[in-house]
């Protein structure tokens, strides 16, 4: 989902990353705060002061948002559906569940977490606002974490999937009707409809000259596209459902040595019209080749460059089971960002499945209906 991420930490056996357009929110939220905000709220104060305090608040509201984040992850692996990653980006965060919950009670409870994470942390914040001296620059710290909690709070409940209320939504619409497809399509919908208003907001205030109407225009966006991707995955699921890698994958598999030059490869791309190759050294499978690999290498190196020097070695290789779910593959490549699937068999390769083969089940079954 997040090229350009970096891992910054790890905590309860999640990895914490932080995307590089989270560095853009994190420049313009302390410089709004220290030469806007702070100086309006507590006047005559050196320059340096509202700097630190604009840093200092700046961290603690991404790290406020770190636990509504956390919360939501470690009811989701008490649930058992495991969380790998959780990313920083220009409007928050987003924990990357490994597949749906299982059922509407799963999904209320991880939902209901992140909010009230929140309202915890906007709770804390105030307390400790309420005990410290008025008119300082740390009290007014503290006011200002307990209001942008809160603020978290309220607008992640807003009806709009995939946010917090949106799922919220979809929970209470898959109890009622016990089937998560329409539940997710009514709750993907209402949120579009939130997010084309947005969208519209923004633009207004564009017009106004109100450079805020850019953000309302990228947050809706946002909306909206995550939303539709949900429904897709969603779909998709429904679709795959019972159905077993075997039954998708391809098993006329062309392999590589690794000691293949990368223009040899490439004569092996146009022979077969494949999107990746297996690769092989000694008779042992030892990782995966694509075409992407392939453009990052000067077209001069070609000649004299070999494939293991560009492969994606086994262990980084998304690896199932014949007998594995197909919806299961689909949601590891998903979450990943591949597109497919080395398939083994008592250590031996039996087959590729890719997101091709997903596609082209998917259309069969549009057509003929099963």
């Amino acid at each position: 989902m997040f090229r350009n991420a970096v891992k910054v930490a790890r905590l309860f056996g999640i990895n914490v990353e932080i995307d590089i357009s989270w560095f853009i929110v994190f420049f313009l939220f302390s410089f709004t705060l220290a030469g806007n905000y702070f100086p309006q709220q507590i006047p005559g104060l050196a320059e340096t002061v509202y700097w630190l305090l604009g840093f200092g608040v700046t961290i603690l509201f991404f790290v406020s948002v770190l636990v509504h984040e956390l919360s939501h992850s470690l009811v989701a692996i008490k649930e058992g559906i495991p969380i790998k990653t959780i990313t920083l980006f220009i409007f928050g965060g987003v924990a990357q569940l490994q597949e749906e919950p299982k059922n509407p009670t799963a999904e209320l409870r991880i939902t209901v977490a992140g909010p009230l994470a929140s309202l915890g942390m906007a709770a804390l914040f105030g307390l400790a606002y309420l005990l410290a001296p008025a008119g300082q620059p740390l009290t007014e710290g503290l006011a200002f974490l307990a209001r942008i909690n809160l603020i978290v709070a309220v607008f992640n409940l807003i009806p709009a999937f995939p946010l917090d209320g949106g799922r919220i939504m979809r929970a209470f619409l898959w109890r009622r009707w016990d089937n998560l497809l329409r539940a997710t399509k009514i709750a993907v919908t209402t949120g579009s409809f939130l997010a084309f208003f947005v969208m519209a907001l923004g633009f207004l205030s564009l017009f106004q000259g109100s450079a805020w109407g850019l953000w309302y225009i990228i947050l809706g966006w946002i909306i909206f596209q995550a939303g539709q991707r949900s429904y897709g995955q969603v779909a998709m699921q429904d679709i795959l459902s019972g159905i077993k890698i075997a039954e998708v994958m391809s098993e006329d598999v062309k392999v590589v040595p690794a000691d293949h030059t990368i223009e040899e490869l490439v004569s092996m791309f146009y022979r077969h019209k494949f999107g990746a190759f297996p690769i092989i050294e000694d008779n042992n499978l030892k990782g995966l080749v694509t075409m992407n690999q392939v453009k990052d290498v000067e077209q001069r190196k070609w000649a004299f460059t070999r494939v293991r020097e560009i492969m994606t070695p086994l262990k980084d290789c998304i690896i199932m089971k014949p007998g594995d779910e197909a919806v299961e593959a689909m949601m590891k490549m998903a979450s990943k960002g591949e597109g497919r699937v080395l398939v083994i068999e008592d250590g031996e390769l039996a087959g590729i499945l890719s997101n091709t083969d997903m596609m082209r089940l998917i259309n069969m079954k549009n057509v003929f209906g099963r």
